[in-house]
């Protein structure tokens, strides 16, 4: 039962994480990297009209052709990158957040996607680099801290893992997958710390989380 729940503590929180990380970004005060290249308002258009209808052969080509106007822009490579991802192709999403952030090293959201591609990979300690940098680019990016527990969580790393939840909880107090994973993490202790899950289990669901069986019987237990 303690292994089952280890591992649902990683699909779900990754399962949401990839949500959280897919959406194409428009524009961030990051300097010239960071705003897609000029006088694409239409292709820009375009391309998160596909992207919202999930066509990405329309929306990777809006996107191809925002990089041949401009080959190191980091925000026309982060979204061409999430919709590699969506389409399942990992190897070239990665390619395209690589250049991402090479291009602008500011840029959080493609660090974090690095980190969770990193992980699907299973390559837990560059998922983890990833992740710490994301964080030394912005030490107040909620989810970064939630995908770095999840991480190092993997490693058995609990303590490390319950700072960086807290630390979750702390910077975004409606975050309900961080109460989720914290639940789980305290469930899991020896001896478990059922009110503590308790509580943080309720939370989650009062923000929008789905109910889980296999917790709920932990907690009855």
């Amino acid at each position: 039962m303690i292994r089952l729940i280890s591992l649902l503590f990683t699909v779900l929180a990754f399962g949401l994480a990839a949500q959280d990380a897919t959406p194409p970004i428009q524009r961030m005060p990051l300097g010239t990297a960071g705003t897609l290249p000029p006088d694409t308002t239409i292709l820009a258009q375009r391309a998160a009209a596909a992207f919202a209808k999930k066509d990405w052969v329309a929306a990777r080509a809006a996107y191809q052709e925002m990089i041949d106007l401009d080959q190191e822009n980091a925000l026309a490579w982060a979204n061409l990158g999430a919709v590699q991802q969506q389409s399942g192709l990992g190897k070239e999403a990665l390619e395209c957040f690589e250049k991402s952030v090479l291009y602008n090293p500011s840029l959080v959201q493609s660090w974090n996607a690095l980190g969770l591609l990193y992980s699907a990979r299973g390559d837990t300690y560059q998922a983890m680099s990833m992740f710490s940098r994301a964080i030394h680019e912005d030490p107040e990016d909620a989810r970064a801290h939630n995908y770095l527990a999840i991480t190092i969580r993997n490693l058995g790393w609990n303590t490390a893992a319950e700072s960086e939840l807290q630390r979750a909880i702390e910077l975004n107090p409606n975050y309900g997958i961080a109460h989720f994973n914290l639940a789980l993490l305290y469930v899991d202790q020896k001896p478990p710390s059922i009110q503590l899950a308790k509580r943080h289990y309720e939370k989650a669901q009062s923000l929008g989380v789905e109910k889980d069986e296999v917790l709920e019987r932990r907690l009855a237990e």
